[in-house]
């Protein structure tokens, strides 16, 4: 085998150690299989997309003040259908009665004669559908809380309730569930097609061990990031599977050949030789989509691109090192499984392609300005609690019960510098007076009193004390003597104490830690009025005062995005504005309208440092500047006519899944387009007419190209169809329905276009440099034998004989350099000529002369 006698093959080399180390290899693969079993379990899984927003973002900032300061309780909202109002507010009581739960907020004002008016519970009890609002008494994580909402649920389990919550949610839970059957349908695809298209059933297990290895490296090494998002963790595997199972397929398919004329090892290494730089190259593609991913301002990008990256690699390695390995163990029974061909050849499809290659280029031009135009009209949408998916889990299914009977609301929350409650009671009343407002709550709007004519932070005298704590007089005044002595207020000495005013907050706090250290002797019943005001104001306080920020909350009418929503959040923020030049609004809104401002950049950067990586990639690979243009022209069309689809059915588009699939079908699917133009450059050099070439090209490129997509197609709407997580099946529905479009595509335009465009090919392809001048002409000769010493590109028709020194025998249209023309026809005079490195003899003898000496060479 010459490749292998050859030393100096850097190729051969790494081939022939990874070969014959192959035993060593199995060795270590075991030894990281195990690792990473055991590390699988200490990956975390985020499922809040807002940890991945910019630190700079208002949202960002604002929640992480929030979760530093404040406490924020468990909540829920729950419908119950086909009830009374009586049986409805008869259950609100029962259920506020649950250990763990502090308040049912329910509509409970009868009239006398026990009716009640329809426009007062409007927003309670409509068309015999009750609403409550529960707030339990923790955090959701709390077991308590855990435990009540678990007996609310059997509470409600008579009733038709939809229970609308994040208390129990687990969306990591139920997207490992779905995911399971996915997976399960996912490989019951790829062992199918790889039935179809292998030449051996002993294929399929190999291949299988190989993504297998590959999938469990990945998830086992994710641990090293710390924590990845939930989308990641759902969907990297299916997409690992997808993107690397070409590797496979090229070493497998380069064995088998080089397997027909020699033994199992040598084989291998020259397959192996082969297979590495064309596999790497190949790689580089998806790997340049995943890298565009990363740098967007939207950290998700750099979560999924980096573990996807890492999976492309892993998948490399596992190739490259594993499975020679398991190949050369097989390789009796890979020979004692052959079998024949099911893939059928296209002829017919090249001459349909062949046939139209006048009528659908210019469509699809025309397609193409359309997809651009209606792709960005796409209508976006950024919240991902209004993701529309096939299959509703229960919290979509309960929300949007919820929304068709009663206004839809959203909780926010203003965040500003703690000490001033007067500021903030004028906060809360300048945003009661917006119409999109429905509610306010801070400690500076909390009324106290019979009919809550005060607020904890207004200042009482002690005779409006008294009538607010019930208790008598001379008890409050005394109270308010120890209490100036103890806040070293003497100026209330001077004048009457009934002048003194204290803010009841500040009392209850101050009657409270008395009566704890036993300073005063206060009856049961004020002592328990106490304890009752002070474990309220407590509560009110974890989820209201940090140490250094208050937190406003208020009610926001309407849907969670939108222009509109957004003009009410500007309004909320300017009035917090001005009063404090620190102020963060935060919500769902909020955070919508931080991904919206994010997005447009991300979206422009995405787009042009894909097309950018790929472009480059392809202008190396193809030496030609008119090539990389056509195949990233028609890959970029697809997913113009893909994201113009939501435009054309008056759909919507969950953001991310553009900018996620955007960068993976330009990655992943400019492969495809590879295959065909490798293939049609190779073929147009050996073949006399074009034509037939574009008709070959296609029989050898759809094995390769139905493998890869039809794989990468069902993965995506496998996903799209059956997970019950929105997000998930916004991203596999779309990735599905990409896939699909590129190879349309690359089966039938692309091949149109390098035809038409064949001479744009050769006009644009780099030039080779001379010895002495800066480039080699292009030289073209007809019934000629040329021999040649050195580098020839271009269009060659007749028998080729050569590797760097042999022997062109036909017509030559193309850039040569030191080469030597020798003419058949036998001439009286020999003349020699020089130009720009070639020398052209005419004389006989010497023609022999140098055709013996290049065939000796």
């Amino acid at each position: 085998m010459d490749e292998k006698k050859d030393s100096n093959n850097f190729m051969i080399q790494l081939a022939t150690f990874i070969v014959n180390k192959r035993k060593a290899f199995l060795v270590f693969f075991g030894l990281a299989c195990i690792y990473c079993v055991l590390s699988i379990s200490k990956v975390g899984v985020n499922n809040d997309l807002t940890k991945y927003l910019p630190d700079d973002t208002e949202t960002r900032q604002g929640l992480d003040i929030m979760d530093e300061e404040f406490k924020t309780f468990g909540s829920a909202t729950i419908l119950v259908a086909n009830v009374t109002y009586d049986r409805a507010l008869s259950m609100a009581k029962d259920m506020e009665k649950i250990d763990g739960v502090s308040q049912v907020k329910f509509y409970d004002a009868e009239d006398e004669d026990g009716t009640y008016d329809d426009d007062d519970i409007s927003d309670y009890y409509k068309d015999s559908a009750a609403l409550f609002t529960f707030t339990f008494d923790d955090v959701e994580e709390d077991e308590t809380v855990q435990k009540a909402i678990a007996q609310v649920r059997e509470y409600l389990t008579p009733y038709d309730a939809s229970v609308y919550t994040t208390v129990d949610k687990d969306d990591a839970a139920s997207l490992r569930e779905d995911m399971k059957l996915i997976l399960v349908i996912v490989l019951a695809i790829i062992i199918g097609v790889l039935l179809f298209t292998s030449n051996t059933y002993a294929e399929i297990p190999i291949f299988l061990t190989v993504f297998g290895v590959a999938a469990v490296l990945n998830m086992g090494t994710n641990f090293w990031f710390g924590t990845i998002s939930f989308i990641t963790n759902a969907v990297g595997t299916v997409l690992q599977l997808a993107l690397a199972i070409d590797y496979a397929i090229i070493l497998c398919h380069r064995f088998m050949e080089e397997k027909e004329h020699m033994e199992t090892v040598d084989a291998m290494i020259t397959a192996l030789s082969k297979a590495i730089p064309e596999i790497s190259s190949s790689s580089l593609t998806t790997v340049s989509g995943m890298v565009a991913l990363m740098l967007m301002q939207f950290q998700i990008g750099m979560d999924m691109g980096r573990v996807l990256t890492k999976a492309i690699v892993l998948s490399l390695v596992t190739v490259f090192l594993l499975m020679p390995a398991l190949m050369v163990m097989c390789a009796k029974w890979i020979e004692k499984t052959r079998h024949k061909n099911f893939v059928p050849k296209i002829t017919a499809w090249g001459k349909i392609v062949l046939h139209t290659r006048f009528i659908l280029p210019p469509i699809f031009l025309v397609v193409l300005i359309f997809g651009c135009i209606y792709s960005n009209r796409c209508h976006y949408i950024y919240d991902v609690n209004s993701i529309e998916s096939k299959k509703m889990n229960e919290f979509m299914a309960s929300k949007q019960r919820i929304q068709e009977t009663f206004e839809t609301t959203n909780t926010m929350a203003v965040v500003v510098p703690k000490g001033d409650y007067q500021k903030e009671g004028k906060i809360l009343a300048a945003m009661d007076c917006v119409p999109e407002v429905k509610g306010t709550l801070g400690l500076a709007n909390v009324t106290v009193g019979d009919n809550g004519e005060y607020t904890l932070v207004d200042a009482l005298r002690p005779r409006g004390f008294a009538e607010v704590a019930d208790v008598d007089i001379d008890t409050v005044r005394a109270l308010y003597q120890y209490y100036a002595l103890e806040k070293k207020a003497y100026g209330a000495f001077f004048g009457s104490i009934d002048d003194y005013a204290v803010p009841i907050i500040d009392m209850i706090d101050f009657l409270y830690d008395q009566k704890e250290n036993g300073t005063f002797n206060l009856s049961d019943d004020i002592s328990d009025n106490i304890d009752d005001v002070h474990q309220q104001i407590a509560d009110a306080r974890e989820q209201l005062e940090g140490e250094e920020y208050n937190r406003l909350v208020f009610t926001l009418k309407g849907p969670v995005e939108g222009e509109e929503t957004y003009a009410a959040v500007d309004k909320v923020r300017k009035i917090a504005l001005s009063y404090y030049d620190e102020a963060y609004v935060v919500g769902d809104p909020t955070s919508n309208y931080d991904l919206s401002s994010s997005f447009s950049n991300d979206n422009m950067k995405i787009s042009i440092l894909t097309a950018l990586f790929v472009g480059i990639i392809l202008l190396f690979t193809f030496q030609s500047a008119g090539l990389p243009f056509m195949l990233v022209l028609t890959i970029q069309g697809s997913i113009w006519i893909n994201f113009s689809v939501p435009y054309l059915t008056g759909g919507t588009m969950f953001f991310l899944s553009y900018l996620i699939v955007s960068s993976i079908q330009m990655g992943a699917t400019i492969d495809y387009a590879i295959v065909i133009t490798s293939r049609y450059l190779a073929l147009r050099k050996s073949m006399d007419d074009k034509k037939d070439a574009i008709v070959e090209t296609l029989n050898q490129s759809f094995p390769t190209i139905f493998t890869s997509g039809t794989i990468l197609t069902s993965a995506g709407f496998i996903i799209g169809h059956l997970t019950s997580n929105a997000t998930i099946a916004s991203l596999g529905k779309t990735l599905g329905r990409g896939t699909l479009i590129s190879i349309i595509l690359v089966m039938t335009v692309l091949p149109q276009i390098l035809l038409i465009g064949d001479f744009l090919i050769e006009k644009t392809a780099f030039t080779i440099k001379g010895k002495n001048d800066e480039t080699s002409p292009k030289q073209e000769f007809t019934n000629k034998r040329v021999a040649v010493d050195g580098f020839v590109r271009g269009y060659i028709s007749g028998n080729v004989n050569a590797k760097i020194i042999g022997i062109i025998d036909g017509d030559v249209n193309a850039n040569i350099r030191n080469a030597v023309v020798v003419e058949d026809e036998v001439q009286e005079e020999t003349t020699q000529t020089e130009t720009s490195g070639q020398r052209v003899e005419t004389d006989q003898t010497k023609k022999k002369e140098g055709l013996a000496d290049e065939n000796d060479k």
